[in-house]
């Protein structure tokens, strides 16, 4: 069976979604195998980073495989190899060796991920790629949602070995979704420079542009504060809020929301010509909505400021996605992403690490203002750029 058209699209976008949800199951599976056995924050903490610094580190190294190969052909070999990383992690209790191999699912990560995005433009057209993004970034938010409800469910059901066994089915799945899209993602023909050389490329490419240099550095900034939103939120629910377990699952939830909906409703509408404005206004909400929440904490202001929060992360994502699409030739187009992933990526998780620190001081509450207004200092630095370059180009 072979799939084309609207339906191809979905099968990408479903199997980022299975992706996502994967990473999730693994990620959550494995906190409650080391909590378990007894092992430290320090270790837990370790099993997050091992995740995430392949990202950062290995992606923009392993970049230029990402256009070199047909994209189909790479995200099925890739699952196919996490599916069997997935057994090893299944079957070990060696924490040493459960870290690496996570490493290894966080580098399969890194290719994956810029490799489907190729594929898009190959199966909406050039005139539809916002629309197909956002269709991405929709399924990409609900298996980040359903994910961790999975493993839960499983862990229980199966323990955290049975988990990630049916984590390991799931990267199978993934890899025959991709295989029956006929649409192809060839890679551009030409010389090939050294792969040394190459990488560069996909660093050069994004620096020498003024709006994606401005566009990715506002935004890594930026998520370098609201990163911390990630473990303020559970406090600032908790102790400032007052509200139960199930009130800090409803926040959560605002926030899957928000982005679904923003990806479904509103991102596929922007012309590439209004995205830098979109990316200036979503980061003024992002800082808007968690200043507002933390100066009134009340349930009801927290579930509509959250709301915003969830659609400003999508816009900003997608406004990012599509500007790289536009401005950068297809050749080096997933070196490019790579390369804007890993800088995402990092500024995530030092604002992550920096996130239990500034709770502990500060509490809740006022991380959360904190990182409300440096996200509102940091866009409106970068805005005057944005704003130039859309009037020069539209």
């Amino acid at each position: 069976m072979s799939i084309r058209g609207g339906s191809a699209l979905t099968a990408v976008a479903v199997a980022y979604a299975i992706s996502s949800m994967g990473d999730q199951v693994a990620l959550v599976a494995l906190t409650l195998r080391f909590y378990e056995q007894g092992a430290s924050a320090v270790l837990i903490s370790a099993l997050v980073v091992a995740g995430v610094l392949p990202i950062v580190v290995i992606g923009p190294l392993a970049a230029p495989m990402i256009d070199r190969v047909e994209s189909r052909r790479l995200v099925t070999a890739v699952a196919l190899v996490q599916a069997a990383v997935v057994v090893v992690v299944a079957l070990t209790d060696h924490v040493g060796v459960t870290l690496l191999l996570v490493a290894a699912l966080g580098a399969g990560l890194a290719v994956v991920s810029p490799a489907l995005l190729l594929l898009v433009p190959a199966v909406v057209g050039e005139e539809r790629v916002a629309h197909g993004y956002g269709r991405l970034e929709a399924f990409r938010s609900v298996g980040n949602v359903l994910g961790p409800a999975l493993a839960g469910i499983l862990v229980v059901a199966f323990g955290s070995r049975g988990a990630l066994l049916v984590d390991a089915v799931s990267f199978v799945l993934m890899a025959m979704v991709v295989t029956v899209v006929v649409v192809r993602r060839e890679p551009v023909s030409g010389a090939r420079p050294r792969w040394s050389q190459q990488v560069r490329e996909g660093v050069t490419v994004l620096g020498r542009n003024r709006l994606l240099a401005a566009a990715i550095s506002t935004l890594a900034a930026a998520v370098l504060f609201t990163a911390t939103m990630s473990t303020a939120r559970v406090f600032f629910a908790r102790e400032d809020v007052g509200t139960t377990d199930v009130g800090y699952g409803l926040l959560l939830t605002a926030h899957a929301v928000g982005m679904v909906a923003a990806s479904v409703l509103l991102a596929p509408r922007v012309p590439v010509a209004a995205q830098p404005r979109v990316l200036a206004g979503a980061g003024l909400l992002m800082g808007v909505a968690l200043t507002v929440v933390a100066v009134l904490p009340v349930l009801a202001v927290a579930l509509v400021g959250f709301v915003c929060t969830g659609v400003a992360n999508a816009l900003q994502n997608l406004a990012v996605r599509n500007l790289i699409h536009a401005e950068v030739p297809a050749e080096v187009r997933g070196r490019a992403f790579a390369c804007a992933s890993a800088l995402l990526n990092g500024a995530n998780l030092s604002g992550t690490a920096l996130g239990g620190p500034a709770v502990v001081v500060l509490g809740g509450a006022t991380s959360l203002l904190l990182a409300g207004l440096g996200a509102i200092a940091v866009t409106l630095a970068a805005t005057p750029v944005l704003l130039r370059r859309r009037h020069a180009t539209s």
